[in-house]
């Protein structure tokens, strides 16, 4: 199971923050993070969830769910929504709308209109809602301006303040590579989750480190002393962590 990296992440609650960033350093993978928080979420009595797909389609979040004790299938078109991107690429090739972007609308404007949509229908019949995006890069690759992407991060965290216990979570990979837009989109936030590499290199028993952060509201990050850093361990189905002193790694 995945207790341990929400209980570290500060996200096991039933009620999250209003938007909550995951930076994902190069060369390392953060999306365990997004099918742990999927599975918190969908555990949750009348909990809405929309997973908004770009690195990865449904199937793979379905796989990683089962892995983890958990069954998408049983909750989608129920309490839980899917925007699958990629799927409909593959499916819909040169025709797929979020290719011939219809109507003179940018890419970035045809997914904050989707997910609009999807809130304001299934909002109200809610306890809480969470806004899951897997990966912000991948609009980058799929021609969107910085400028687009920053924007689109603007909308939704304006969206996350329209309503009471909604939440938006994203992920940006490759953070090192645009590290200004990475900055800029945590700070819209009340949460950064930073995935990096161990500095000391590869090592057997753990993959990687989170640092998690607060974000002030005059959009500072909190002191270093409310900042928490462990190390996670990543294996076929579990998510585990450590502080850095039970294992003897240097960060």
């Amino acid at each position: 199971m995945a207790t341990s990296v929400l209980l570290a992440c500060g996200l096991n609650e039933q009620k999250l923050p209003g938007f909550v960033h995951i930076s994902e350093e190069s060369n390392v993978d953060g999306s365990f993070l997004i099918s742990c928080i999927l599975g918190q979420r969908l555990r949750i009595s009348n909990a809405g969830t929309l997973l908004v797909c770009l690195q990865h389609h449904y199937q793979h979040y379905f796989n990683a769910g089962m892995r983890l004790g958990y069954n998408t299938n049983i909750f989608q078109g129920k309490t839980l929504g899917v925007i699958d991107v990629l799927s409909d690429m593959a499916g819909q090739g040169l025709a797929s709308k979020w290719l011939r972007h219809p109507d003179g609308q940018n890419l970035t404007e045809q997914l904050m209109e989707d997910i609009r949509s999807q809130v304001e229908t299934n909002y109200a019949s809610r306890n809480s809602y969470t806004v899951l995006i897997d990966n912000l890069s991948i609009l980058f690759n799929l021609g969107a301006t910085k400028l687009q992407v920053q924007q689109f991060c603007q909308d939704l965290a304006a969206l996350s303040k329209e309503r009471d216990n909604l939440t938006v979570i994203t992920k940006l990979s490759n953070s090192d590579i645009y590290q200004l837009t990475d900055n800029n989109v945590a700070k819209l936030g009340q949460v950064r989750i930073q995935v990096l590499r161990l500095k000391s290199g590869v090592f057997r028993e753990v993959d990687g480190k989170l640092l998690i952060e607060r974000v002030l509201e005059e959009g500072k990050f909190a002191c270093e002393e409310t900042r928490k850093e462990v190390l996670y361990k990543v294996n076929d189905r579990n998510v585990k962590v450590f502080t850095p002193g039970e294992i003897g790694v240097k960060v």
